[in-house]
């Protein structure tokens, strides 16, 4: 190999050098008015109570097709005047495998009422694995729960006999902005 291979590859070396620091300028330029008004908007929330309920037993629903509350995950919680909600839940599905749908649905009641959204579906259609474990989250924010007590439980709805969970936990926290 000659001199002037070794010049084709730093040649190359700063070009590939200065087109990252250009995009790198670029970005600054451009996203660190957004990034420093999301600092300041995460500095101004405040968590003003936290309540926390648990699961850890391996739980079903008794019957298909029907919502269920899942059990120890009813929390009592008390919202200010001024205050928002966050609810958070995690838990394990394990779905098996069918030839139709095979799955668990998730969603929050909140005084009774089922909320339409947001929610969660573990599995689906037409399974091929013996069965299937699915990390679930379901997460809710809202500022139109009026001030005073309120109840949140998380309800389930299986799609085929033998889905369970495992592990379950509900977390709950007033805040103000």
């Amino acid at each position: 190999m000659g001199k002037s291979s070794g010049v084709g590859i730093a040649i190359l070396g700063l070009l590939i050098g200065i087109g990252g620091l250009g995009l790198g300028a670029y970005s600054y330029f451009t996203f660190s008015g957004q990034i420093a008004d999301l600092n300041k908007q995460m500095d101004d929330i405040s968590v003003k109570e936290t309540w926390y309920a648990e699961n850890l037993t391996d739980w079903s629903p008794s019957a298909v097709n029907t919502n269920e509350s899942i059990p120890n995950l009813t929390i009592n919680f008390q919202v200010n005047e001024g205050e928002s909600v966050y609810l958070s839940f995690v838990t394990r599905a394990i779905i098996y495998g069918y030839s139709g749908q095979s799955y668990i649905r998730f969603t929050f009641r909140i005084d009774g009422v089922i909320l339409d959204a947001p929610y969660t579906i573990a599995g689906g259609l037409s399974i091929d694995e013996t069965f299937l474990y699915i990390p679930v989250a379901l997460q809710y924010s809202a500022d139109t729960l009026a001030a005073g007590n309120h109840t949140v439980s998380v309800v389930a709805l299986k799609g085929y006999t033998l889905n369970f969970i495992r592990q379950s936990s509900l977390l709950v926290q007033t805040y103000v902005t």
